[in-house]
């Protein structure tokens, strides 16, 4: 694990393959790097794989005065972060919904060097529907305590952690026998009791205005954007506005599939993503040190 410092902010990112080309994958609200690791033995073989926190998400550490965030800055200290790891090398971001909006809004800030995205599920506008939704509407209205008490409960254990899917696929009794899932599940649930439910305040108030389509017009990076077609987190329409309105968009959507495609259905994104990487190809001009 290393780290990365900005802002009094602390990051840290690991990497887990060596390789030409570097994919940095980002993971969403509530999330954390370890969450990535069923996937990235996967993918392992395509090249450099880099895990990268999102503020405020433990190990990542903030400062004592952290009670907000912007969008702006959260894309500012994730470039930061990118332009540190892979230099002035190009990189591809795949990103898991805060994630995925994270990843088109570095690909615009740094249209040169992010070649491709894969967005899944990812956040292009607020506010959200089913449970953030609901959590947003209950900040919104002084009712925090209450959203503290879920959280606190799904951090008591692995299997209360597990159990909190319900709220985010699409048919959990075959989500529970699937063994991506039962993996991620108990690679995550160490750093997942440990995160700051304050911190994710911060995060969950900042997606109920955030809107990335100001920035995303114009956007010329390949870009993939996956949707669950039962996502009860991020409507899909989402998804299709960027299919609708980048140029070098396009959209696979999973039928049947709730908000973690990657995860629901692991063999099926796995085809989709490897299909779609071979056909925009990036050719990278020296090897990334690690």
């Amino acid at each position: 694990m290393q780290t990365f410092e900005y802002a009094g902010h602390t990051l840290t990112w690991e990497i887990h393959s060596p390789g030409e080309h570097t994919f940095v994958f980002l993971h969403g609200l509530y999330g954390a790097r370890s969450m990535w690791s069923a996937t990235i033995e996967r993918l392992r073989d395509l090249g450099r794989c880099v895990t990268l926190d999102l503020p405020g998400h433990y190990p990542a550490q903030t400062p004592p005065d952290y009670t907000r965030l912007s969008q702006e800055f959260l894309i500012d200290i994730e470039v930061e972060a990118i332009k540190h790891i892979c230099g002035d090398q190009p990189v591809t971001i795949i990103g898991h919904s805060t994630g995925g909006l994270v990843a088109l809004g570095v690909a615009a800030r740094l249209p040169q060097q992010v070649r491709r995205v894969i967005s899944v599920d990812g956040v292009v506008w607020g506010p959200l529907i089913g449970i953030i939704g609901t959590c947003q509407w209950m900040l919104r209205r002084r009712l925090s305590p209450v959203c503290r008490l879920l959280w606190w409960v799904s951090q008591q254990s692995s299997w209360s952690m597990f159990q909190g899917a319900r709220s985010y696929v699409y048919d959990f009794r075959r989500f529970a026998r699937n063994p991506v899932a039962l993996r991620i599940n108990r690679d995550w649930y160490p750093d997942y009791r440990r995160q700051s439910p304050a911190n994710w305040a911060i995060l969950i108030r900042m997606l109920e205005t955030c809107d990335m389509r100001p920035l995303l017009r114009g956007v010329a990076t390949p870009v993939l954007a996956i949707t669950g077609a039962n996502d009860p987190v991020v409507p899909p329409e989402q998804a299709h506005w960027l299919d609708n309105h980048l140029p070098n968009a396009t959209l696979r959507v999973f039928q049947h599939t709730g908000h973690a495609p990657q995860i629901e259905k692991p063999t099926e994104w796995e085809t989709i993503v490897r299909e779609w990487l071979a056909r925009h190809p990036v050719q990278t001009a020296a090897p990334v040190a690690t």
